[in-house]
């Protein structure tokens, strides 16, 4: 039986997991199809690539983090439907067919379509994959592993003039202070450099190829504006946002009390968990503009998977 157990990738559990938080999401008495291919998709959208989901009448429940954090916290147990039960039964034959030692998501996404023929009908009709439907071709393209998860990073920098009579904006809160960003929008530094890092892991210019400060309809906009449409560009193309990792440089004033505030409105915006964002704060120890209190900047990497 424990070998039975480790077959199972983790991959494969948090989307046992996702589908019960979608169930909890939808209201619904039982996990069904629906709710499984929700976790598929929280779990590995690689596997949606090229899928136009306006084409098809299917809403798959989006997990958010805040109705993530909402759902986990429910204590009901919500069972599997007839359908839900023998899709988990089919997924390990799907993978033992394709050669794979661990079943994964892949693997339950080919025994969901191979139960409801409707739904697979939908999704190939809306652009996706056949090799997300026939495991054994993925399984040859992939080494067996039936899986083809691409992960990239991207490097992000803004600096802004320090002034007075402007509020200073980061990530996504005001920060109390005597100067404030200047810029055309609301002057986030890290927002800015957030998208750029994001923007250059998926190979899409920058910020000011999208978002120009010479159009008017962005000035004082908030930053988080910009976070939420790269974060809607990235999706578009079935990426994943995984990690954000910045530094924030600045002489003053102290931000890592502020910090925990950022993280959660940063994550609101970006439509991950404030557990996959990390941020750091350093001063320039007086040497340079930065030192001398008359600008801030911040350095951002971001990864994102598909």
């Amino acid at each position: 039986m424990a070998e039975d157990i480790d077959r199972f990738s983790d991959e494969w559990k948090r989307c046992i997991f996702m589908a019960r938080l979608a169930a909890i999401t939808d209201k619904t008495k039982t996990i069904g199809l629906s709710q499984l291919l929700a976790g598929v998709r929280k779990e590995n959208p690689s596997l949606f690539r090229g899928v136009d989901w306006q084409r098809t009448a299917l809403k798959l429940t989006r997990l958010s983090p805040e109705n993530l954090h909402q759902a986990s916290q429910a204590k009901a147990e919500i069972p599997l439907d007839a359908k839900a039960k023998r899709a988990l039964m089919v997924a390990p034959e799907v993978a033992k067919k394709s050669g794979s030692e661990h079943v994964t998501s892949a693997h339950l996404l080919a025994a969901v379509l191979s139960i409801d023929a409707k739904l697979r009908k939908q999704l190939l009709k809306a652009g996706l994959s056949k090799e997300s439907v026939d495991m054994k071709s993925a399984a040859r393209q992939n080494g067996g592993r039936g899986k083809t998860m691409v992960s990239r990073s991207g490097i992000g920098y803004d600096l802004h003039r320090l002034v007075e009579k402007r509020k200073l904006m980061i990530g996504g809160i005001e920060v109390p202070f005597e100067k404030g960003s200047e810029g055309h929008s609301d002057g986030d530094v890290l927002c800015h450099a957030i998208c750029d890092a994001l923007l250059g892991a998926a190979s899409m210019g920058d910020i000011g190829t999208h978002f120009p400060d010479t159009e008017e309809r962005w000035r004082g906009v908030s930053s988080l504006v910009f976070v939420r449409q790269v974060r809607q560009y990235l999706e578009r193309k079935n990426w994943r946002i995984a990690h954000i990792d910045a530094v924030v440089v600045a002489e003053r004033p102290k931000l890592g009390p502020h910090f925990p505030n950022m993280r959660v409105a940063l994550a609101k915006s970006l439509g991950i968990a404030p557990e996959q964002i990390n941020l750091k704060a350093k001063t320039h120890e007086g040497l340079g503009e930065i030192g001398r209190g008359e600008a801030i900047a911040a350095h951002v990497i971001a990864t994102i998977e598909s």
